[in-house]
């Protein structure tokens, strides 16, 4: 038996529960699928998955994306997967998947490789980079032309947009004090105007000149022109609001366009996509993550567990996935696929814009180490607080860098690495 383990709200994994019988019959092998609520699967923590990860039920093939992948590979829980594909089958495919979503998928495991280098330790299911996605009526209407090129254009129009249109925000940004609020939108603000995680040295560069100016414009424009419920939202509230018209522009997640070009949405076929905001100096920067499937280390099956991942991995089953709303695409078949083609060419450029940001300024941006998620867990507590106490700006910032550097690893400070 292989037991697969996702999270809930999720299309690839909603295709694997659809499917999965079609794979038991073929395969003559029985799969348990335990899903569980997303809001528990990715915490800063990771507390509820990692519990799962071990002990006589512990998953063979669970999903996973980088971050919270890095910190499961610091403690023996990744699997590492470039034996397995000198016998895959046919249908898999090795080199059909789109190169740079293996290669950040590869990781010596070691805090500070770079990614690319290393062990193959996941099998990317979908992905997203952070695109600008916008209503042409909603900058029309609020007298603007084209849309923003620069970060300080993109908040300047936000702000335009929040006075002069109706029943309308500037822009959707998720927000709580989990990790995800300084990985998506945000990293791409910051890195593209000149800030970094941390600095040559090591240490935590959230409150450094470059960092403090782009948080300082983030939440000034949040207060502005950003949602009113902030801090507060959950990636699904964020894609279904813009997807009923309540905002006039986004950087987020590309595969939001499931939402944005679905049969419920209210503004199907109206929103454009383009390239994220440059910053002061002109560098554009996407950061990016990979939903993938990955072999538990504590698999009492592996040979088992391999079958499976070629499966719900293969050309055949993710192009199918992707029509039933598994953006986007990891396989180049799928993306040639004539059926995806034709429906993908009715959203306003979005595919041809997706893969420029993938092949030449995505990159997932922050500094690979397995207590990430402990770093960006503390610094989206951070911006939430400075959210708060607009007074306290610069004084949160720095006590957000103090305890990143205060964390340790192994017995080993961040900041003294």
């Amino acid at each position: 038996m292989v037991h697969f383990i996702g999270p809930d709200n999720d299309a690839y994994v909603a295709s694997v529960v659809r499917h999965v019988a079609e794979y038991e019959e073929f395969s003559g092998e029985k799969v348990e699928v335990e899903i569980i609520p997303e809001t528990d699967y990715v915490t800063n923590s990771l507390d509820v998955l990692r519990g799962r990860l071990r002990g006589e039920s512990a998953p063979d093939v669970y999903v996973s994306g980088p971050v919270s992948m890095w910190k499961l590979a610091g403690e023996g829980l990744v699997e590492p997967l470039d034996g397995y594909l000198d016998r895959c089958s046919a249908d898999f495919d090795p080199s059909d998947f789109l190169t740079p979503l293996l290669d950040c998928n590869r990781w010596t495991g070691k805090r500070g490789d770079a990614l690319g280098t290393g062990s193959l330790l996941e099998i990317p299911v979908n992905w997203e980079t952070y695109n600008l996605a916008y209503l042409p009526e909603v900058l029309e209407q609020a007298g603007l032309g084209e849309a923003p090129t620069t970060w300080e254009g993109y908040f300047d129009a936000a702000a335009a947009i929040a006075e002069r249109v109706p029943g309308v925000r500037g822009f959707a940004q998720r927000g709580t004090d989990t990790w995800h609020t300084m990985y998506t939108g945000f990293a791409t603000q910051l890195w593209s105007c000149g800030g970094v995680d941390f600095d040559s040295a090591g240490r935590s560069a959230v409150a450094s000149p470059e960092a403090l100016a782009a948080t300082r414009d983030f939440i000034s424009a949040l207060h502005t022109s950003g949602p009113t419920a902030w801090p507060g939202g959950h990636w699904l509230d964020v894609a279904r609001d813009f997807a009923a018209g309540r905002y006039g522009m986004i950087v987020d997640s590309d595969h939001y366009v499931a939402f944005f070009e679905g049969p419920h949405s209210a503004v199907r076929g109206r929103v454009a996509y383009t390239r994220p905001p440059t910053g002061p100096g002109g560098q554009r920067e996407s950061n990016m993550w990979t939903w993938s499937l990955v072999m538990n280390s504590a698999s009492r099956d592996k040979d088992a567990a391999w079958r499976f991942i070629e499966w719900a991995g293969s050309r055949s089953f993710l192009t199918r996935a992707v029509h039933e709303g598994n953006m986007n695409p990891t396989r180049q078949s799928t993306w040639d696929d004539e059926g995806y083609r034709a429906v993908a060419a009715t959203w306003n450029g979005f595919a041809e814009n997706s893969l420029e940001i993938l092949q030449t300024t995505a990159r997932v941006l922050p500094t690979p180490m397995p207590e990430y998620l402990d770093v960006a867990g503390i610094w989206s507590r951070g911006l939430v607080d400075a959210f708060t106490e607009p007074a306290r700006f610069e004084e949160i910032l720095t006590a957000t860098a103090a305890r990143i550097d205060g964390l340790e690893f192994g017995g080993c400070p961040l900041g003294g690495r």
